[in-house]
């Protein structure tokens, strides 16, 4: 049920990986959408202020020739209605782009300049002469006005640094946080990716170099390794284990029981003898040790240290099931580092050893007669 759960999940993460990539891409054509609306806005703003800036000061350039009798009545009207075309566009603008929000004086000084020219529309639509001290004062309200909005235009809008300028770029780096927080999410949907594809690799491997009942090196890992060591002509030893009477422990008690004792025999084993060597399970019963080293000594000082360990009988139950090995070894230069005759004289130590009784370690070179009998691996 683990299993199942662990691969839907893996599965659930494969799926996102796609989503994913589709959120990174609406999010950056989001990003890019909205920078060049923002710039749109801006640049029709900085138009429409720029112009109605131009129309007032043409505005107040002809009412000055009007007021010296350098032009006529109808030629400031009309240079009066162009001033007033341009309210609409301007007031379009600051309806549109909601970053001039961000500039509170604009729109009260746009509203206050569309008012002053508002008051003066029934003194240039009448026919009559305006009166020259109420146009010079409506000049002067309006060069002030003029003042107000290139002051805006230069320090606020069209500045790097000014307020329309950070409120865009305020806009901006919240896209692109959606933009990143969504490359993060894929990030860590991809390393959870590979941390879970890394440890099915590990969980594969540990299947191959691990036998699954005791945990020691499988029979294909013990006999690479000692294929490696012959081919780098080390001086290596191997001892061969077997459980003396095992097919009866199975037989009487079942192989429940077996599996116990297989069990608790790879504990003594990884405690005893993998302080200097790898053990590895070659078959039911039956064991190999490899030291990649040649010292007899010590390689028996840990086998007798082994022994007495599985002197205490093994408790199943309310039965004590006793534990007993036989053992052969083999120094890999005897055998010309040739991989199966260390397989074959190793295991024709351990046949002697079980044969003749022995409970101590049996080095071939040592056994007082030798059957030529056939490896029991290949």
């Amino acid at each position: 049920m683990l299993k199942l759960a662990h691969h839907a999940r893996t599965i659930y993460q494969w799926l996102l990986v796609p989503l994913m990539l589709v959120l990174i891409y609406a999010s950056a054509m989001n990003l890019v959408s909205m920078f060049f609306l923002l710039e749109k806005y801006r640049h029709e703003t900085i138009w429409s202020l720029e112009n109605l800036n131009r129309e007032i000061d043409s505005t107040i350039h002809e009412s000055q020739l009007y007021l010296a009798k350098a032009t006529t009545h109808n030629q400031l009207r009309f240079q009066y209605e162009l001033l007033w075309s341009r309210f609409p566009v301007v007031q379009s603008s600051l309806h549109q782009d909601p970053n001039l929000n961000s500039i509170p004086g604009l729109d009260p000084m746009v509203n206050d300049v569309f008012n002053r020219v508002k008051s003066m529309d029934a003194e240039f639509n009448s026919e009559q002469e305006l009166d020259h001290a109420r146009l010079t004062r409506w000049i002067s309200e309006l060069e002030h006005d003029r003042e107000n909005l290139t002051n805006c235009l230069v320090n606020d809008i069209s500045a790097g640094n000014g307020r329309y300028s950070r409120a865009t770029w305020q806009d901006l780096l919240i896209s692109m946080t959606f933009v990143g927080l969504a490359i993060l999410a894929l990030l860590v949907i991809v390393g959870n990716l590979i941390y879970a594809l890394l440890e099915e690799q590990k969980r594969q491997r540990n299947q191959i170099d691990k036998d699954s009942l005791t945990g020691l090196a499988s029979r294909d890992f013990i006999l690479n390794q000692l294929n490696q060591l012959c081919k780098n002509k080390t001086n290596f030893c191997i001892v061969f284990l077997d459980l003396n009477k095992f097919k009866n422990i199975n037989d009487t008690y079942g192989h429940q029981a077996g599996d116990q004792v297989l069990i608790y025999v790879a504990h003594q084993f990884q405690t005893s003898l993998e302080k200097i060597g790898t053990v590895g399970r070659i078959g039911g019963d039956e064991f190999i040790w490899l030291i990649p080293h040649a010292e007899q000594q010590k390689i028996t000082s840990c086998y007798n240290q082994l022994t007495q360990s599985l002197n205490q009988p093994l408790q199943f139950g309310d039965k004590q099931l006793p534990i007993s090995l036989s053992a052969g070894a083999v120094q890999a230069a005897s055998c010309n580092y040739t991989p199966s005759k260390v397989l074959e004289y190793g295991d024709a130590a351990m046949y002697w050893a079980k044969s003749t009784h022995h409970s101590t370690l049996v080095w071939y070179g040592e056994m007082h007669s030798v059957m030529p009998l056939p490896a029991t691996i290949s």
